[in-house]
């Protein structure tokens, strides 16, 4: 039922005749109660549900109480934070500190990736990973909560362990639903943490949380404002703040997406509906304006809900206390509030023991230090940046008498194994089109920690097969061994002003062993020796140089780092890549052969839209002559981009990209698909060319980079020296 001022008053006289006749037990620090006993229930909604910051302003600002809360998603996150005891300007400065996209996102940040994984993120630079654990498996939810379940974490880490929720500064309960039981699941005990996770786990959003035998997703399904539990928590007068949001048009067309969110809003417009016919004060903020991935509006929405609590002023007036008792209140709430206690030890659990010993090392620092919850959170990111792990979050536990910080690592449902599909489509001569299809499949500690097997393979114009074990001497060390070997055939055809002159297949088969060093998350250095046999040949057209056969042998040093902000398209970073090859042996000549390639990148963001890159690049044979076929080229996409792919075939190049990267619009802020305009110079020099080719081969490139799921796609074209010019686009792959 609904109130007016008349019934509030009534109810308020009822309320404290009945508590002065009845016996009352109360918490202890909490002052003596002769007053009812106010519920505050909070419906969930998305970002629709920071309006619930702008009621608590409300309440707080006219000295209205509440006792108890009980809510759901968003409202139960609010109203979890508010229990704790945070005032509404500390939740209001949590909230404007989240980059709300990124931590829907879920992905882990590409500079907390491993050197390994950054690695696939580079070579397969698209949305997709799926797992061959219980045959081919695709995640269960868009996101894994990662980000999101780490902020959670801060807030419930004082309150990692609790009989009940009735220990929290203010009584709390959340709602989120059983798949398992097919009901509703009330939180009142254990982790806060946990609760807040399981509470707004949006169904196929969210991958779900596993608790024991429940698998639990957003509470919004069945209760999405739990009146009830707030009625069960001993409220008197229950207050229910719901978020009316805009109805369907009709004649509005709608995706499949949206067929699906509407459809599911039906069922929990049913069940608010009753459970606002239950409560006695409702407060309606107006969301028509709104939709709920808004959260950058968090200070409109916010405003809605502090209106919402204004209009019904007349109403809630009756609940005011006076400045006394409201000074009593806030002085038992900051009593009642925990602090979080220095951890002792860190333990690891949900990886297997090999596993979870090599975590524990890597994080043994935590242990005897002040919990930094920055450092912390690092620390889990790194943890999912191998790669095994959907998520890692932290709590306090108690073990013999001493606190200590327990992590929970959780493994990837679907995988290990893991794949990254890859599709390649390269347009650098739009009237020979190339296509690829191709994956790669890795075993993460496979033969330790740390150790992996990976594998990849591709069809289409390029088909071949590749394996490498990698292995760390211990699970302690930066020091690895790698084994590998290879078949592949791949297309090398070689243009003149965009006329295909040869059409060549370069076949190589051979394996090798490398030594290296991981320099943590960035960077590789790797000294070893491959052989094997390669063949290169024309298929057709004019022979551009002489077809080579024969055995190869490369003594190889190689030097990487990796610190762009992003593999697809990077903002800010810089990246290294040093390779210097000795040939012993090598198809058309009998010398041995020294090369020395160096290939940087530096990308700086000059404004929220724009950032500017530069890319050089050099190789070098040295002195010798007879290398057999040239090891270097220059021609195609940001390699002279004007000239046809391998025009300028050569023993020593040097080649520099001064570019600028803008962004024209934001396609999806939520999966992080922008649209840019791109621009470079290029001027290099490719030498030994004949007569006609200028000293300095120059050009410029313009047109738009798209990101998308599948990967970068690029359109645009090349304009160069000597009447060279190309409109080419590529798919899949572009830096």
């Amino acid at each position: 039922m609904k109130l007016d001022g008349v019934a509030v008053v009534v109810l308020l006289a009822a309320s404290v005749c009945a508590q002065e006749n009845a016996p009352h037990t109360r918490q202890e620090g909490a002052p003596v109660r002769h007053r009812p006993r106010i519920g505050l229930v909070l419906e969930g909604g998305g970002a629709l549900g920071l309006a619930h910051v702008g009621v608590l302003q409300w309440l707080e600002e006219n000295r209205i109480p509440v006792d108890v809360i009980a809510g759901t998603s968003m409202g139960g996150l609010i109203g979890g934070v508010y229990a704790t005891g945070e005032p509404p300007d500390q939740i209001r400065k949590m909230i404007r500190g989240i980059k709300w996209n990124e931590v829907l996102r879920g992905v882990t940040p590409y500079k907390n990736l491993s050197f390994r994984r950054k690695e696939d993120r580079r070579e397969y630079p698209n949305a997709f990973e799926f797992g061959l654990k219980h045959g081919a498996q695709f995640p269960s939810g868009f996101s894994s909560g990662q980000q999101v379940g780490l902020i959670l974490d801060r807030v419930g880490l004082p309150y990692s362990e609790m009989r009940s929720f009735d220990d929290l500064p203010i009584p709390f309960r959340c709602v989120a639903t059983d798949l398992v039981a097919q009901k509703a699941y009330v939180f009142d005990h254990g982790s806060l943490a946990l609760a807040l996770r399981a509470t707004m786990s949006l169904p196929a959003f969210f991958s779900p949380v596993r608790d024991g035998d429940r698998v639990l997703v957003d509470g919004g399904l069945l209760d999405n404002l739990p009146v009830d539990v707030a009625r069960q928590m001993g409220a008197d007068i229950v207050i229910a703040v719901h978020l009316k949001t805009k109805p369907v048009n009709p004649k509005e067309p709608m995706s499949s997406v949206g067929v699906l969110q509407r459809s599911a809003s039906v069922t929990i417009a049913i069940n608010e509906l009753r459970s606002m016919e239950k409560a006695d004060i409702v407060l309606t903020a107006d969301m028509g304006n709104f939709d709920a991935a808004d959260y950058p509006r968090f200070a409109e929405i916010e405003a809605e809900g502090y209106r919402a609590a204004q209009e019904k002023h007349a109403v809630l007036a009756g609940l005011q206390i006076g400045a006394d008792e409201w000074q009593q209140l806030q002085t038992a709430l900051t009593k009642r509030r925990r602090q979080v206690p220095t951890p002792q030890f860190v333990d690891v659990t949900g990886a297997s023991d090999s596993i979870a010993r090599g975590l524990e090392h890597r994080l043994a620092g935590l242990a005897g230090e002040p919990v930094k919850e920055d450092a912390v959170d690092q620390q889990m990111m790194n943890i999912t940046g191998l790669g095994r792990f959907s998520r890692a979050g932290y709590a306090i536990r108690e073990q013999n008498g001493q606190p200590g910080l327990a992590v929970d690592a959780e493994e990837k449902e679907y995988a290990p194994p893991t794949v990254h599909p890859q599709l390649l489509i390269d347009g650098s001569d739009y009237k020979n089109v190339l296509f690829q299809v191709g994956g790669r499949i890795t075993f993460l500690d496979f033969g330790g920690f740390g150790s992996e097997w990976r594998n990849d393979f591709v069809a289409g114009s390029e088909y071949g097969l590749s394996t490498e074990y990698y292995h760390p001497f211990t699970a302690y060390t930066h020091w690895f061994i790698s084994m590998y070997g290879m078949a592949d055939s791949s297309p090398f055809n070689v243009y003149q002003r965009n006329r295909v002159l040869g059409e060549y297949r370069n076949r190589r088969m051979g394996g090798g062993v490398d030594l290296g060093y991981a320099f943590g998350r960035s960077g590789e250095l790797r000294v070893g020796y491959q052989a094997g046999y390669q063949k290169v040949s024309e298929d057709i057209g004019v022979p551009v140089t002489p077809a080579v056969h024969g055995r190869f042998g490369i003594t190889s040093l190689r030097y990487r780092l990796e610190r762009f902000d992003d593999p697809v398209i990077p903002r800010s970073g810089v990246r290294v890549e040093s390779t210097f090859k000795f040939y012993d042996a090598n198809p058309g000549t009998a010398d041995v052969v020294p090369t020395e390639e160096l290939r940087f990148g530096l990308a700086q963001r000059t404004s929220e839209r724009s950032s500017v890159l530069f890319f050089a690049s050099g190789g070098t044979a040295f002195s010798t002559k007879n290398v057999g076929f040239p090891p270097f080229s220059l021609g195609g996409p940001l390699r002279l981009g004007a000239y046809g792919t391998n025009e300028l075939l050569t023993n020593q190049y040097f080649l520099f990209q001064p570019a600028l990267l803008y962004r024209l619009r934001e396609l999806s802020p939520l999966l992080k698909q922008n649209l840019y305009l791109f621009s470079m110079y290029e001027a290099g020099k490719a030498y030994g060319q004949p007569t006609g080719v200028p000293r300095i081969q120059q050009n410029g490139t313009i047109g738009v980079l798209f990101q998308t799921v599948f990967g970068p796609m690029f359109f645009g074209g090349s304009l160069g020296d000597t009447q060279h010019r190309k409109f080419y686009f590529k798919v899949g792959k572009f830096f």
